[in-house]
């Protein structure tokens, strides 16, 4: 049998770190400086966030609602990791767009075993979807991918010397 209370302690922690990977990858998508990239972001943070009300969903099934003091957590979070000395005092070093994909890929690492634990467990919780969660998990499979595509174009571009 599922402890339905650990689980929504389990849930609320996923969905307080979905709301803050949502910012995340607003404000990467905002402050992109290739377009490519840039595009991508935006498409991502579109899924993410529709992935986060479906989370919420998962909440409900089980009796729970977000809790806003980890939300809060998450949040402050998000905002205190701008701060970060990159090499540049006045404007964005090229080293954050490597940086902000790096922490978008794990990010979504974490999603990914999210899913997988409530998929996990869907043969003895009959109200979680089999078939969604294994297309949010092939979701963030691929996500994963395309991250770490743009995060090594995005490294070879920021490492290189300009001729």
């Amino acid at each position: 049998m599922i402890d339905q209370a650990r689980l929504a302690t389990y849930l609320q922690d996923h969905y307080a770190g979905s709301s803050a990977g949502v910012e995340l990858f607003r404000r990467a998508a905002d402050q992109q400086t290739d377009p490519v990239v840039r595009t991508a972001l935006t498409a991502m943070a579109e899924k993410v966030e529709h992935e986060r009300t479906v989370l919420g969903g998962y909440l409900g099934i089980v009796g729970a609602k977000p809790d806003p003091v980890k939300n809060a957590g998450a949040w402050v979070a998000e905002k205190l990791g701008r701060f970060k000395p990159n090499g540049e005092l006045v404007r964005r070093s090229p080293l954050s767009d490597v940086l902000e994909l790096e922490m978008l890929r794990i990010a979504v690492e974490g999603k990914g075993a999210g899913w997988r634990v409530l998929r996990s467990l869907a043969d003895e919780e009959p109200r979680f979807d089999v078939a969604e969660l294994d297309g949010l998990i092939a979701d963030s499979e691929q996500q994963i991918k395309e991250l770490e595509e743009l995060r090594m174009d995005t490294a070879r571009r920021v490492f290189r010397r300009p001729s």
